[in-house]
């Protein structure tokens, strides 16, 4: 095997691909627009295991999508279904991408890194459980709680896997 200054070609890949891999990845317009490509394909993947599998057994209700519409009323906007809907597409489209790319790099996983996307959408997943609590018994919350966790899995490691193929998860110095 050829070597390179005593260092195997293997090692010298090892050693490159770390550099790469730990190397500072600015925020740049690109870097987000990414970021929200993965959050929108994110939001699109969850939505069978969100709405659809509770739909099929006639456990989705809409009530709770039209009270997060809620707060728009401080804006002179009455809440509806489908502003709900737009809410929680910009959430999952814009929101989400940009917070995971100022504390991906902060997320456990170390490897693989796609995953600290689930990391961060386990933590959102905690904020949305109370947010789009639902009525019924306990059947019903137990699957609320289970679909809506795997819901959010699926976004996160879509996210995170789009942006760590494509450009790398940004890095940062504290």
């Amino acid at each position: 095997m050829a070597t390179n200054g005593g260092v195997s070609e293997s090692e010298s890949t090892a050693i490159d691909g770390r550099v790469v891999e730990d190397a500072a990845i600015p925020i740049t317009i690109r870097v987000v627009a990414v970021a929200m490509a993965g959050g929108l394909l994110g939001t699109v993947l969850m939505l069978p295991v969100l709405v659809g599998v509770p739909a099929v057994f006639g456990l989705f209700d809409t009530a709770p999508v039209t009270r997060f519409a809620g707060f728009a009323g401080y804006l002179g906007v009455d809440p509806t279904l489908a502003l709900g809907v737009v809410l929680f597409g910009v959430g999952g489209t814009v929101v989400l991408p940009l917070v995971f790319l100022v504390v991906g790099s902060f997320l456990p996983p170390g490897q693989p890194r796609a995953l600290r996307g689930v990391s961060l959408a386990t933590i959102f997943w905690c904020g949305f459980v109370p947010a789009f609590w639902p009525t019924g018994g306990v059947l019903t919350v137990a699957l609320y709680l289970v679909f809506s966790l795997l819901a959010h899995w699926v976004y996160g490691v879509t996210l995170g896997t789009v942006l760590d193929r494509t450009i790398g998860i940004p890095q940062h110095d504290v």
